[in-house]
């Protein structure tokens, strides 16, 4: 099986065994998670000439020593272009940095492995070692002792990010990816890559993995992405998210994000905007699941299934009066083990006082309260009782550990 660079620039001949001039390119039809196999491959006549294109059914020999066609050129019925969707391997692939799906990473295309697969010549994998540049240079004998090792990648385990390919194809691969990984390969691209690769995904993925970006990079692909694009990925960011982005913002440019935040969120927002970011205020979530004191279970478990959507994981239901002021809460195993009449009041648990956790205390007390009564989750009071946001152990991790 030939690797690309054992294959550029070799003479092509035609079945009279007549010069018809230099492999230049190889050009494939990208499909994601696929192996793709070879369409044509793009010869030129000589130096300064024009490109053609030769559909791949009509190459006889495709290898390291010969390069040749099943017929004589005049009777091929060539290109001389192709279509936009097209990948060239040498123009728009080989050196350009690259998603490894499998490993979650940025790596960069040395060499492309091409061999047969289900009866058609095909691009199978990436090599990305070092070998791959000393076989591009024609520098392998600098390794007699066979010492470096060729590193393939599985073809369909990668996705160009150079722009060439259309850009939604390219998300479908993404989006296995769990968005923190995705966010760790923009934070290692430029800007300008980094946000084609937001660009590619639907809004709500994207939201998801702009929140994992770290905040210096988040501030310059907001700009970058220009803020009529960005604002419809902003808005489906979580609340406190944005609060955070907002404040790392000039007023201007928050001002603009914020505009186009639905009324209902943008209350939430501006009401958040002003605790300080070592506070509780700062730190909390304000999307909790409430209940009522005097619903029955069967009650509460349907509500829960409503707003199902709006939580990534809910833990823990907190059970509020009509006036929003804290009573107790409930466990989903409590909930589930429970007689369907029983009424919420019955089975929620008082919290200690001890363990409430008030919306200006600054995070030192946050962690000593956490960390002392062993909380997962801590309920935020304001001044008058009423529960207005919650704080998991991970938004305190995440504001001391902010580059994790």
């Amino acid at each position: 099986m030939p690797y690309l660079s054992d294959l550029l620039s070799n003479k092509v001949w035609d079945s009279a065994d007549e010069k018809v001039g230099y492999l230049e390119d190889v050009v494939v039809d990208p499909k994601p998670g696929e192996y793709v196999s070879l369409k044509y491959i793009a010869i030129r006549k000589h130096k300064k000439g024009h490109l053609i294109f030769v559909p791949y059914k009509y190459v006889e020999n495709f290898t390291k020593e010969e390069v040749s066609l099943k017929t004589r050129l005049g009777k091929i019925p060539y290109l001389t272009s192709v279509d936009q969707n097209c990948l060239y391997l040498k123009q728009n692939v080989l050196d350009q940095q690259i998603v490894d799906i499998s490993g979650a990473r940025v790596v960069r295309v040395n060499d492309l492995r091409i061999g047969e697969f289900e009866g058609e010549m095909s691009v199978l994998g990436i090599d990305v070692s070092f070998k791959g540049i000393l076989r591009r240079l024609g520098l392998q004998w600098l390794d007699f002792l066979g010492l470096a090792r060729v590193h393939l990648i599985d073809w369909r385990q990668a996705q160009p990010i150079h722009g060439t390919l259309k850009l939604d194809t390219v998300s479908k691969n993404l989006n296995r990816l769990h968005p923190a990984d995705l966010a760790n390969i923009i934070e290692t691209l430029n800007v300008r890559h980094g946000s084609k690769l937001v660009k590619s995904m639907d809004s709500e993925s994207a939201a998801s993995v702009l929140e994992e970006v770290n905040p210096h990079l988040k501030r310059s692909l907001v700009k970058y992405l220009g803020y009529e694009e960005a604002s419809q990925i902003v808005a489906k960011m979580s609340v406190e998210e944005i609060v955070d982005l907002a404040k790392s913002l000039h007023r201007d440019d928050a001002d603009l994000i914020l505009s186009s935040l639905k009324q209902k969120k943008l209350k939430e927002v501006e009401r958040l905007i002003h605790y300080p970011n070592n506070t509780a205020g700062g730190l909390m979530m304000v999307n909790f699941m409430t209940l009522r004191p005097d619903w029955t279970v069967l009650h509460a478990i349907s509500e829960i299934k409503k707003k199902s959507e709006e939580f990534d994981s809910l833990v823990y239901a907190y059970v509020t009066n009509e006036n929003g002021i804290l009573m107790g809460a409930v466990s989903m195993r409590s909930l589930l083990v429970s007689p369907k009449d029983k009424k919420i009041k019955d089975i929620m648990k008082k919290l200690a006082k001890k363990t409430i956790i008030r919306v200006n205390e600054q995070i030192e007390e946050i962690v000593m309260t956490m960390t002392k009564y062993n909380l997962y989750m801590g309920a935020v009071l304001d001044e008058d009782d009423k529960m207005v946001g919650v704080i998991s152990i991970d938004d305190v991790m995440r504001h001391l550990v902010p580059n994790a």
